[in-house]
C-alpha cells in the first residue's frame, strides 16, 4: 500500500474505509425520524452511517457547494446550480482507470439513457469530476465520456475538471470525502474508494453509494422513485 499524500488524506482514507465496512450492516430507522427535505425512505444502514462521522455527506445532509470548470459546455458548474431545477447524480473518476471508474460512469450513462427513454431527462443531471486534471485534459475527459456512452446533446451531462492537482484534492477529497491516493507510474495511478451521490432538487443527499459501485438497476430504481415515475 502506498503512503497517503497528506495527514488529512490519511484520516479521510481511514474514515472512508470504515464507511465501506459499514455499508453492508443492517440497521433500523422509523419513518418519523426521517430527516427533513428527503423523498426516499432511509437506507437500511442509515443509523450506522450517521453515527460513523463519515467524511462525505450521507442521507438527509446537504451536498456541499463548489464550483468546477466544465468541459462539455466550457463554463463553470456549481453543484447548487441544480437546486430548484433538477435532481443530481454525481460521481468522481479519472480516465486512466480501467476498474471502478468504468462502473461509476456506467451508472450515470444508464440513468441518462433510462431518463431519455422514460421522458424525464429534464429532471435529472449527471455529473462527474476528475481528480486527475494533469492527465485529463478537457478534450480527453470529453472523449472519455463519449466513449462511455454519454449523450451530450441531451443537455443534462456535466463533466468537470479542477484546474490543478491541488484544487482537485480540495474539491474531491476535502469537500466531498472521496478519498484517493496517487502513485504515479502505477498501472492505475490512483487508488480510490468509489462514491456516487444522488441529490434531490433541494440539494439534499438521498443516497450516498460508497465502496463497490451499485448495480445500475438499483440507482435507476432510486432515481425513478425520486422523480416519481
Amino acid at each position: 500500500m502506498t503512503t497517503p499524500t497528506t495527514p488529512v488524506s490519511r484520516r479521510t482514507v481511514l474514515k472512508t474505509a470504515g464507511a465501506a465496512a459499514i455499508t453492508g450492516v443492517s440497521g433500523c430507522l422509523s419513518g418519523q425520524n426521517r430527516p427533513k427535505g428527503v423523498t426516499l425512505a432511509p437506507p437500511d444502514n442509515y443509523k450506522n452511517l450517521k453515527e460513523a462521522d463519515l467524511p462525505y455527506p450521507v442521507y438527509g445532509e446537504k451536498l456541499p457547494e463548489v464550483t468546477v470548470p466544465g468541459v462539455v459546455s466550457d463554463r463553470p458548474v456549481t453543484t447548487t446550480d441544480f437546486v430548484g431545477e433538477r435532481h443530481l447524480l454525481l460521481t468522481f473518476v479519472y480516465t486512466r482507470c480501467e476498474g471502478i471508474c468504468l462502473n461509476l460512469g456506467q451508472n450515470l450513462v444508464q440513468v441518462q439513457a433510462r431518463a431519455a427513454e422514460a421522458g424525464f431527462t429534464d429532471d435529472i443531471a449527471l455529473g462527474a469530476i476528475t481528480f486527475d486534471p494533469e492527465h485529463d485534459t478537457p478534450e480527453r475527459l470529453k472523449s472519455w465520456g463519449a466513449e462511455r456512452g454519454f449523450d451530450y446533446d441531451l443537455g443534462n451531462c456535466y463533466l468537470m475538471r479542477p484546474k490543478s492537482e491541488r484544487r482537485a484534492r480540495a474539491v474531491v477529497e476535502d469537500t466531498f470525502g472521496e478519498a484517493y491516493k496517487h502513485e504515479e507510474g502505477a498501472k492505475m495511478p490512483f487508488l480510490h474508494t468509489g462514491l456516487i451521490f444522488l441529490v434531490n432538487d433541494e440539494g439534499v443527499v438521498e443516497r450516498a453509494y460508497a465502496g463497490d459501485p451499485p448495480k445500475p438497476t438499483t440507482v435507476i430504481e432510486d432515481v425513478e422513485a425520486l422523480v416519481g415515475v
